[in-house]
């Protein structure tokens, strides 16, 4: 019986790779001869999957280049539309600091190459992200981070405690977790030094921070919703439901793996860090559908990070770099590649479920760390739920930064939420006049 279950898994796998769609390549025809694409990103193993695009098109070679992070690429890149000349013909570019790179002139339209033949492929928010609050497209979107709420099993079995589906219980499981563990386990932690972070959450509420019409843009960071957000975790905060320890960090890698915190608010790249820095807890973690605000109404997320590669102006091939941008984030090899490389979580819709298939038909090691739980199905289902009206705007660097100088008053005690809100939003609102923006 359990032979003739697995055979029918694995004929469901390759019936699902079979019937992927293949984005229209052939529509994609790059400069004629013989043509060398500079690609600029961060995304480990890219040369690996670079080699596969070289082998189906040997007239063209791609030199990867890894500068190791984003700030790092975007100075350098900065750097060299301002100068005019050593730009690559491809780079990877977040969504968040797309406008930045937008505004300075120097990224091609991709409308002009035929973008519109390939956005059906994309899950729809990340198309809008690529279009920067314009009728333009100026990147191929590459990966995103739509939000799911991560929980350890084994400690709310321990304490007796639901898994939360709303925030109203969410927080009475905090109280419930806080008394029951004697307030030695938190429910979860607030990431106070990543302003998409919190954004994220604000976005799963429908709020927005920026809009553009024309050159017109308004900002709004002590919204209803923003307001509502930060209100909610500094009572949790303060009471010490959830702790606040900067992400990314050995302070809270620790706390994870010695069991004091019960629930994380991840985006789609986030569990992979678990399964690194958390390797005791294997099978003791799952992955839900983040927590809703109204019980029984359509089911929202947000969405923390993930980038688009675009094409820039200087290049001398751009229809060979809209070719790779093209393959590299909606082929079936590259998303395969980029998946076992680099764990990308693909926002090409085929893509996300033929990954999602082959993951069912042989689990590997995420799989393990969540209990033998397919973790791209809820991912997946989150990828569809992430608003399309959520936008940027080009000074976003300065209001990321400012975003930990106002947090930092609000976890003193020196600054309420709002005020801590209304901070961010009068510091930011007068950069970005100074830098030129008409904004309102």
């Amino acid at each position: 019986m359990k032979k003739l279950i697995a055979l029918t898994v694995l004929v469901s796998t390759l019936a699902s790779a079979q019937t992927f769609k293949e984005p229209p390549l052939a529509q994609f025809a790059p400069e004629s001869g013989k043509v060398t694409l500079e690609v600029w990103s961060w995304v480990p193993n890219l040369e690996k999957t670079a080699a596969l695009f070289e082998k189906r098109y040997p007239n063209i070679q791609v030199k990867v280049t890894n500068l190791g992070s984003g700030p790092a690429t975007y100075t350098k890149l900065l750097t060299s539309l301002k100068a005019g000349s050593g730009a690559p013909d491809v780079a990877q570019i977040e969504y968040g600091f797309l406008p930045t790179f937008v505004d300075t002139g120097g990224l091609v339209d991709l409308n002009t190459l035929g973008a519109s033949k390939v956005q059906k492929l994309f899950v729809p928010w990340t198309w809008s992200q690529s279009q920067a609050g314009s009728t333009s497209t100026w990147a191929i979107p590459q990966d995103g981070g739509p939000f799911a709420m991560m929980y350890n099993k084994t400690i709310l079995d321990k304490y007796s405690v639901k898994v939360p589906t709303t925030w109203t219980e969410y927080a009475a499981a905090a109280e419930k977790l806080n008394k029951a563990s004697g307030g030695k386990v938190k429910m979860g932690n607030f990431y106070a030094t990543y302003a998409p972070w919190f954004m994220a959450l604000v976005w799963a509420d429908g709020g927005n921070f920026f809009s553009r019409n024309g050159d017109q843009w308004s900002q709004t960071f002590n919204s209803a919703s923003s307001k509502k957000v930060l209100g909610y975790w500094n009572d949790l905060i303060k009471k010490g439901y959830v702790s606040t320890l900067p992400a990314f960090t050995a302070d809270y890698n620790n706390a994870v793996a010695k069991g004091e915190i019960a629930t994380a608010l991840e985006a789609a790249w986030g569990p992979n860090g678990y399964t690194t820095n958390a390797k005791n807890q294997a099978g003791q973690w799952r992955v839900a559908d983040l927590p809703q605000w109204n019980k029984g109404g359509a089911k929202t997320t947000g969405n923390w990070g993930g980038s688009s590669n675009v094409v820039l102006k200087q290049s001398k091939n751009p229809k060979a770099a809209m070719l790779f941008a093209v393959w590299l984030n909606s082929s079936k090899e590259a998303i395969q590649a980029n998946w076992s490389g680099a764990t990308l979580f693909p926002v090409a819709k085929a893509g996300l479920t033929l990954l999602t298939a082959q993951e069912k038909a042989n689990p590997g090691a995420t799989a393990a760390f969540f209990g033998g739980q397919n973790i791209l199905e809820p991912y997946g289902k989150a990828a569809a739920r992430v608003n399309t009206n959520f936008q940027w705007a080009p000074w976003f660097t300065f209001a990321n930064d400012n975003f930990n100088k106002q947090l930092d008053g609000m976890l003193k005690g020196t600054l309420t939420p709002d005020a801590a809100l209304d901070a961010w939003q009068a510091d930011s609102m007068k950069q970005a006049k100074n830098d030129g923006y008409n904004v309102k």
